[in-house]
């Protein structure tokens, strides 16, 4: 993954997309940090870890921009996460998230409460669902349920 990242800055700077190229170079300084302090190569799990991380970053940082009215810096936090999110496998949509809790609360049984429904989606979905979506789509088939 580093390597991909490496090229792609490359690639980037050749075509002149600066913007992409900043982007990327944030990513790759992610990736020289977390791989000093975890004193190893990152694996291919910990590196997709990594980026869903800065993803999520990107998210909050964006939400919290666009809320005190800096549209500019929330567009470029906004594009930082569409550069990272191309490294990434696609996240699950909510109709698969809800599919995932109806048969996790089926597995899970009648009197199975949050607890007990939540690690089974969380596992189902394989790192492929942001745990807030999933923690709200369990509440509200719980809240429906009830």
């Amino acid at each position: 993954m580093h390597d991909r990242i490496s090229s792609d800055i490359n690639a980037a700077l050749k075509r002149g997309d600066k913007a992409t190229a900043e982007a990327l170079r944030l990513l790759k300084s992610a990736f020289m940090n977390t791989r000093i302090a975890a004193g190893h190569e990152l694996d291919d799990v910990e590196s997709e870890k990594l980026i869903r991380k800065e993803i999520k970053s990107r998210i909050e940082a964006r939400d919290i921009f666009a809320a005190n009215d800096r549209q500019e810096q929330a567009g470029k936090e906004e594009f930082e996460r569409s550069v990272y999110a191309t490294y990434v496998p696609e996240q699950l949509s909510e109709a698969d998230i809800n599919t995932l809790v109806t048969t996790a609360a089926a597995e899970a049984g009648a009197d199975a409460g949050f607890a007990q429904i939540m690690p089974l989606v969380m596992k189902a979905a394989a790192g492929k669902a942001d745990g807030k979506l999933v923690a709200d789509r369990v509440k509200a088939f719980l809240e429906g349920k009830s």
